[in-house]
């Protein structure tokens, strides 16, 4: 199947986003992995967000240096995060609902996490 991605219309930098969604479509689609692109996980600890299929991906910003080709995905890591969710309907539908940063680690622990949630859930009703 190809992966497409697309962007919540609440994302924050929506020019970053956007052009993040590519860069992602591309990843997917081809297997090789942007040097703005860092470890892949989920909230482990956050079961309804793992529910609504949300994931987080540590990214560079564009005004950033990307990672060095030879540094593993997972040591690459980031205060900056792009949170994205699956669609429970079609794993290779992806939505970025989120540009979290500056302070990646510290929103990930407000109110913040609530609302990528109702975003989540958006798109899953989508």
């Amino acid at each position: 199947m190809v992966c497409v991605v697309s962007v919540h219309i609440d994302v924050e930098m929506p020019d970053v986003a956007k052009s993040y969604a590519r860069a992602l479509e591309n990843w997917k689609n081809s297997g090789v992995l942007p040097d703005h692109f860092g470890s892949e996980g989920q909230w482990e600890d956050n079961k309804r967000l793992c529910d609504s299929y949300v994931y987080k991906l540590h990214i560079r910003l564009p005004s950033e240096p990307g990672w060095k080709k030879t540094k593993a995905q997972i040591d690459r890591h980031s205060n900056h995060y792009l949170v994205f969710s699956r669609h429970w309907l079609d794993y290779d539908k992806i939505q970025i609902i989120s540009v979290m940063s500056p302070n990646g680690h510290e929103k990930a622990k407000t109110s913040f996490m609530a609302e990528l949630e109702r975003r989540a859930e958006d798109f899953q009703n989508s």
